[in-house]
């Protein structure tokens, strides 16, 4: 299971630097400069930089996974803190998906509820991936 891990982290690290890249065509599809225009403009800058900040933390997250996935796995101090802090990360948005996330947004519409499905299952792996690799610093898992 372990020697799979590296693998398992560079492909979870491209998969998050390519969620960064589509949120272009994402907000396109959810016409969110069209929303954005509404606002206020205090509230369209804070969603502008908001949504910046989003795709530059999963840029942050997948470097790391992609070219140094051993940083996760050897046992130390700051690789434990890093896991863990991914970890807890990921958990919190696979609850967000379903307990923030109000139902009637997605429940009864095809393709909506496709993608709730689907990110559900990807915020789960990574939430358990990073887990994984938390007990791995623990020396829970060898």
């Amino acid at each position: 299971m372990i020697t799979a891990l590296p693998w398992l982290l560079r492909s979870a690290g491209a998969g998050l630097m390519l969620l960064a890249l589509l949120h272009i065509p994402i907000g396109r599809h959810l016409q969110w400069a069209g929303d954005a225009a509404r606002l206020t403009p205090v509230n369209a800058a804070i969603f502008h930089v908001h949504n910046l900040f989003i795709c530059v933390v999963l840029v942050m997250m997948g470097l790391p996974c992609v070219f140094d996935p051993l940083i996760f796995l050897e046992r130390t101090r700051a690789g434990g803190w890093l896991t863990w802090s991914f970890a807890g990360f990921w958990t919190l948005r696979l609850y967000c998906q379903w307990l923030v996330y109000p139902a009637n947004l997605w429940r009864g519409k095809r393709i909506e509820t496709g993608f709730h499905y689907l990110f559900t299952l990807v915020w789960l792996a990574l939430a358990a991936l990073f887990t994984l690799c938390g007990l791995v610093q623990m020396r829970w898992v060898q």
